[in-house]
């Protein structure tokens, strides 16, 4: 099968529509760390506007973000950096 310029170009829109990241940081310099609890080792950090794209999430241990409290923890990777590791959902935003 034989894709024109036009359908190939609507194909890739629609592909990259789907890699879109799933959230963003809700601060700046969050902890992505190496193990879905405080105090292990730093991964890296996000920032708004880099994206998170998580690939599972699991309830674990409890984590405090300022006013905000958390045990869902998010597996993926920063959007820009590619940085891997775990974020506490209580500093994502979700992509609503």
């Amino acid at each position: 099968m034989h894709l024109g310029g036009a359908a190939l170009a609507g194909l890739l829109a629609i592909v990259s529509m789907d890699a879109r990241p799933q959230h963003d940081f809700a601060a700046h310099g969050v902890v992505i760390w190496s193990e879905p609890r405080p105090g292990s080792a730093l991964a890296g950090l996000g920032y708004p506007g880099e994206g998170f794209e998580s690939d599972r999430s699991e309830e674990r241990e409890h984590f405090s973000c300022g006013p905000f409290d958390s045990t869902l923890w998010h597996h993926g990777h920063n959007a820009t950096t590619g940085i891997i590791g775990w974020v506490p959902a209580c500093h994502l935003l979700d992509p609503d």
